[in-house]
């Protein structure tokens, strides 16, 4: 893999080491990497290891040193050919972003680019729409992940995160330091407190603290030193205010190193260490206690029941309450007073802890899997294009919106390259989420011309052809199949849900564009017999599955982070409930359907939680129709709670954690039995009875539109899959499992058809 990285310079610090192992790593791995910098002597070190470093005046915002930089990383693009651009801080990015937004290669297809957010900065409405964040994200905690979607709108689904990889070789308790110990004057059989960081006003707060509390540390511990490692913009006050604590003591007790390179030498040296981030994991790498404190937070002194937080700040502790010097003496005076065997053992757990945790293989494991999904996302483009997908997108309509996700990914994946467009309510907001180019489904002019212009039309998942929501809305689909009929497109009708259509006009309309179509898909049986009614050929229907079965869960632990931020312990059990009003279906917004559908979602939600104890997670599919009856449902039951996911994989990592389903729209019933989790169907619509037949499954309630009684005969079922969780889970799996098959087969047999056009 080609990559070229972009960042402000490469001299010491904690983003420009991780870049630095970051490197090295990948070039083991066979990879040819190019960095843009303003160099340093990271940049240095990278060239010995075959790294081409190109230097460019990246690290300042001055208008002719970004117009400099915006043109020396034009010309390396287009000349590099690389697989990847991956730009490293928000300078570095912008520039980055602005040639992203311009720059196509011969076949109008823009270069893949990724980005990595190492700090949470301030953010002004300026910084706030300049900045570009690519098409994948690399955060290098869970709270910056959180940063990114809170301040930026980000899409969670394109994050990705990783750790500050350590080089465990090189930060070792067995480095040699006595050439450190001789150019400082110091003795090797003191006792040394280290503390590591780049001293600017932003960070070196605890430098400023252990030097005031130097003279109390020499009275209470006359054999300890202090070092006090890196250089920055607060170094000389913090080194006036060492040599006012020496010339008080009377000794050199406090040592200022200034920049350095060797790190791992003044690790080695610690008996004690201080910091936050790498430096903390470097220090607990070469097997040394570690007290974690830094200008955002403290967590004091390492040990098992720091992990969670730690990790979740990448060490960093932001937002926790600041070391004050009390508590700084206090943590330092625990350590040393502790005996040599227990402190070695503390060292040993966290030597332990970075080797299963954080090293640099780990890391380069991480930023290769965001270059491959990347690589096998949708490309950016200009000018034609290959596909246009139409369906209910830009809705909010968490179902619809997985399955553009899922049709454009896994074309992607299936033909390299592949230009597509997509038809959606909300074109802007789409095309940052999804990476796909789109288009006004208002705009006639607009669509019409981009389905034209295409080579294949693909109308993409959901019950497009039914007049039961609306007649209205049938037309437009039609009418859209019809623009892509009279066209050059191949028109593919793909994984589609037919019915009920009631107009006969609708049901002639219906047979005639299905009839004409290259090629026709439907996601189950029953429409297919639909389609057959109507009188289109039986041997021009293939039964196939919804593609939202194709989607992964989001990571476990990511997940499991989810659960506990909702108040669920690890020793609690859930269920998700996933309820919409029936006033949307054919019925007015106001429906008093919708009040009866409450009553008994509280019903059935409270009867769990007293006989099993199960905590009902009510989770909206459409948040704009579904948010307020779940809201209402969870806060008239003991112990609810209203939860709104993200993305399809993190719903579908939230339902696997649960006891079981309850779901009445078709992509919570799809979502629950592709993670094997029993699920019970409240059918409001034909689909979702066709959907639980398909897979195998009896626990479906009939709903009657004006009075949507379910509570009792799902509290039947519920006893039902009590007494029969294990062998339900199993045949749902296989099921499920057959439906990915018949999914993936569908979009093999489309994406032949784009191979056949281009």
């Amino acid at each position: 893999m080609k990559i070229l990285m972009v960042t402000m310079s490469m001299n010491i610090g904690g983003a420009e080491t991780h870049i630095l192992e970051l490197c090295r790593e990948l070039i083991s791995r066979g990879c040819e990497i190019t960095l843009a910098s303003h160099g340093g002597v990271y940049a240095d070190e990278l060239r010995s290891f075959g790294v081409t470093c190109v230097n460019l005046p990246l690290n300042t915002k001055r208008p002719e040193a970004v117009q400099e930089s915006y043109k020396g990383l034009r010309d390396l693009i287009r000349e590099g050919e690389f697989d990847i651009v991956h730009a490293h801080a928000r300078i570095p990015a912008f520039i980055t972003g602005l040639l992203h937004d311009r720059m196509v290669d011969k076949n109008g297809r823009k270069f893949r680019f990724v980005t990595s957010a190492h700090l949470n900065f301030s953010v002004n409405p300026l910084w706030r729409m300049i900045s570009r964040w690519g098409e994948g994200v690399m955060a290098v905690s869970h709270d910056i992940g959180d940063y990114l979607v809170d301040e930026y709108g980000y899409p969670r689904s394109k994050i990705h995160y990783t750790i500050n990889g350590v080089d465990t070789k090189k930060f070792s308790e067995d480095i040699p330091f006595d050439s450190i110990l001789q150019s400082h004057g110091l003795l090797r059989d003191r006792f040394r407190i280290v503390y590591m960081s780049r001293l600017d006003a932003d960070r070196a707060d605890p430098a400023y603290k252990l030097i005031s509390i130097a003279p109390k540390i020499s009275e209470k511990y006359p054999n300890a030193d202090i070092i006090i490692v890196g250089g920055g913009t607060e170094f000389d006050v913090l080194n006036s205010a060492a040599d006012e604590v020496n010339k008080q003591v009377g000794r050199g007790l406090v040592t200022m190193t200034g920049p350095v390179s060797n790190t791992n030498e003044y690790c080695a040296a610690a008996d004690i260490f201080i910091g936050v981030s790498r430096s903390a994991l470097e220090a607990m790498s070469a097997a040394k206690p570690v007290i974690i404190a830094g200008n955002q937070g403290s967590l004091g002194i390492f040990d098992e029941s720091k992990i969670y937080d730690a990790v979740n700040t990448n060490f960093c502790c932001r937002g926790m309450e600041i070391e004050s010097e009390a508590k700084l003496f206090s943590d330092i005076s625990a350590l040393i007073d502790m005996d040599a065997d227990s402190r070695r053992a503390m060292g040993e757990f966290n030597r332990d802890f970075i080797y299963k945790n954080y090293t640099a293989s780990r890391m380069a494991d991480d930023y290769m899997k965001m270059y491959e999904k990347t690589l096998a996302s949708p490309v950016g483009f200009r000018g034609k294009s290959d596909v246009v997908l139409s369906g209910y997108y830009g809705f909010g309509n968490l179902g619809d919106e997985s399955l553009l996700d899922i049709i454009t990914s896994k074309l992607s994946e299936e033909i390299e390259g592949v230009k597509i467009a997509a038809l959606t309510k909300n074109p802007r907001a789409e095309s940052k989420r999804t990476g796909v180019k789109c288009v006004s489904r208002l705009n006639p002019l607009a669509f019409s011309r981009e389905i034209k212009r295409s080579r294949v039309f693909i109308s993409g998942g959901g019950s497009l052809f039914q007049d039961a929501t609306s007649s209205r809305s049938f037309k437009y689909y039609a009418a859209v199949v019809g623009c892509a009929e009279t066209s050059n497109a191949k028109t593919c009708i793909f994984a589609n849900g037919i019915g009920p259509i009631n107009d006969s006009d609708n049901k002639k309309m219906t047979k005639k564009l299905v009839s004409n179509a290259d090629y026709v898909s439907v996601r189950d049986a029953d429409s297919a017999s639909e389609l057959e009614r109507l009188g289109v050929a039986h041997d021009k229907i293939r039964v196939t599955a919804d593609p939202a079965f194709l989607i992964e869960p989001a990571d476990r632990e990511e997940v499991r982070d989810v659960i506990r931020s909702l108040g669920i312990r690890d020793s609690e059990k859930f269920i998700a409930v996933s309820l919409r009003p029936m006033g949307r279906f054919g019925n007015t917004a106001d429906d008093p359907s919708d009040d009866v559908i409450i009553s008994e979602g509280v019903r059935v939600c409270s009867e769990i939680r007293e006989k099993y104890g199960y905590r009902p997670v009510m989770i909206p599919m459409q948040s704009a129709h579904d948010t307020e009856i779940s809201r209402e449902v969870a806060g008239k039951v003991d112990g609810a709670i209203f939860y709104s996911p993200s993305d399809a994989h993190e719903m579908i990592g939230i339902m696997s954690e649960a006891e079981f389903v309850v779901g009445m729209r078709l992509h919570s019933i799809i979502f629950a039995s592709s993670a094997g989790v029993p699920v019970i169907g409240l059918s409001y619509d034909p689909k979702v009875k066709s959907l639980m037949s398909e897979l195998g499954q009896d626990f479906v309630v009939d709903l009657d539109r004006n009075t949507p009684v379910f509570a009792e005969k799902t509290l039947e079922y519920i006893g039902n899959i009590e007494a029969g969780r294990e062998e339900i889970t199993a045949s749902l799996r296989l099921r499920a499992d057959e439906m990915r098959v018949r999914a993936l087969d569908d979009i093999k047999a489309v994406a032949d058809i784009i191979r056949s056009q281009k």
